[in-house]
């Protein structure tokens, strides 16, 4: 019996109820940043589908917003709406600090209230600006302040959520529409949609990355758009400060428009690195070393930062995702490098997906060379002639490493049985396994969790 079943119970003896209808939104905060400038400075005209929020706190900007010209003095707040594109500079200041915010809010009321202000300049004395100014300064302050766990995690959040509120409360009040088909047609344009299936999906992958527990095989294609590739690298800038300034954002808007030419780009961002993630959907594999090359060229133009880039390859399923993250890793030495495996830098392309298809599919009992070869859209003989003359050793011989790779983790970090252990990383006979694990290791199962746990 479900919760709102046995809710329902008593009901004989109300005298009167009511309630309020269920409700659901969700609030994204993009690039908050402050910036302290001098003369000289400019940020080039730009446009994005979020909301921005810009309160100068010393000094004076000018912002143009396509034909009209803002000059914003200290203590003025800016709210540009979606779609406008914009760019600034300093005024007749000899310096200027200012604290940016963009933001999106998927809700049709809240977004259509906020929306109806559109693009203006608050003076420092107007009453919206009042009302904001606690919270700007608040967060403003929070940039530059070390994290503190969660006490800080809810300070931000709060303060975002007084924001809000006090966007909406200053808004012009709206007409209620007469139905739902009436709220969806005046509500929030196509491109804030679009906005969000690219965040959404951006989450989903950082989520799954970043996951040390997330499951090896991630192959539901459903999950994703359409694609016959994926393609994964990693950048990372040396300099630990960079990674606590705006440049951090905008080499994510870089590395998206970069990409975004060739498939759907997802850039996840990491405490000190950038993944990126292209889906295709060409027939021939993607250059990704050509790609990776290009952005990371741009990159050490636009943000005078040497860049690290670690190439992760590409895949032609998305279960063989986190292999990908593994090695872009590895390649940036931020990540154990399974010394049990071999290093395929510079084997054949199509070796390198069959073994990132291993990689992933290796718990499958069933998983032959045989339909590998079908999966690949090759003869058994002529990948099997390959990985014989691009590694010296049959595919038999490389799905065995790995499968006995898993095998040594999960004998080091869980308290499953051998036997489940077997059947886990594809092995259906316990006793095959160990002849197989002992040929490897060296020793049985059972003796290498027995030395382990003595270490």
């Amino acid at each position: 019996m479900s919760w709102t079943s046995e809710a329902g119970g008593g009901r004989e003896f109300n005298i009167g109820q009511n309630a309020l209808p269920d409700l659901r939104f969700s609030f994204q905060m993009c690039g908050a940043h402050w910036r302290q400038v001098t003369t000289g400075w400019s940020y080039p005209e730009h446009g994005h589908e979020l909301f921005e929020l810009n309160y100068v706190m010393e000094g004076e900007q000018i912002t143009r917003i396509e034909e009209e010209r803002h000059v914003q003095r200290a203590g003025e707040l800016l709210l540009l709406s979606p779609g406008r594109r914009h760019g600034s500079r300093i005024g007749n200041s000899p310096s200027m600090t200012y604290f940016c915010i963009h933001f999106d809010i998927d809700d049709d009321v809240m977004y259509r209230r906020i929306a109806s202000l559109g693009s203006v300049l608050f003076a420092a004395d107007a009453e919206p600006t009042l009302t904001l100014k606690p919270e700007l300064e608040r967060l403003a302050r929070l940039c530059g302040e070390e994290a503190d766990g969660a006490s800080e995690a809810i300070a931000l959040r709060a303060s975002l959520l007084r924001l809000l509120l006090g966007l909406c409360m200053h808004a012009p009040e709206l007409p209620h529409p007469e139905g739902a088909a009436d709220a969806a047609l005046g509500g929030q344009p196509e491109a804030a949609r679009l906005l969000r299936e690219r965040y959404a999906l951006e989450k989903k992958i950082q989520d799954f990355l970043g996951d040390p527990n997330a499951g090896e095989i991630w192959s539901d294609r459903s999950l994703f758009p359409p694609f016959n590739w994926v393609c994964l690298f990693t950048v990372m800038v040396p300099d630990r400060e960079f990674w606590g300034k705006p440049d951090r954002f905008l080499a994510k808007m870089l590395l998206d428009d970069a990409l975004s030419g060739f498939g759907i780009a997802v850039v996840a961002a990491g405490e000190q690195l950038l993944t990126a993630v292209l889906f295709t959907d060409g027939y021939s594999v993607p250059p990704l070393e050509e790609y990776a090359a290009d952005c990371k060229r741009l990159l050490e133009r636009r943000l005078n930062e040497p860049v690290r880039l670690g190439l992760g390859g590409v895949a032609a399923s998305p279960g063989e995702l986190k292999f990908l993250y593994r090695q872009s890793l590895g390649r940036l030495g931020l990540h154990e490098t399974y010394g049990s495996m071999p290093n395929f830098d510079f084997v054949n392309r199509t070796v390198r997906l069959a073994l990132m298809a291993a990689e992933s599919g290796y718990a499958d009992p069933d998983l032959t060379l045989g339909r590998l070869a079908a999966k690949l859209k090759l003869t058994p003989n002529y990948l099997s002639g390959l990985f014989t003359a691009e590694t010296g050793h049959p595919f038999t011989w490389h799905l065995m490493r790995i499968r006995i790779d898993r095998a040594r983790r999960l004998l080091k970090e869980t308290s499953l049985k051998v036997h489940q252990i077997a059947r886990q990383v594809g092995y259906a006979d316990q006793a095959y396994f160990s002849r197989c694990f002992k040929s490897v290791v060296g020793v049985s199962p059972a003796s290498y969790r027995a030395n382990r746990s003595k270490e």
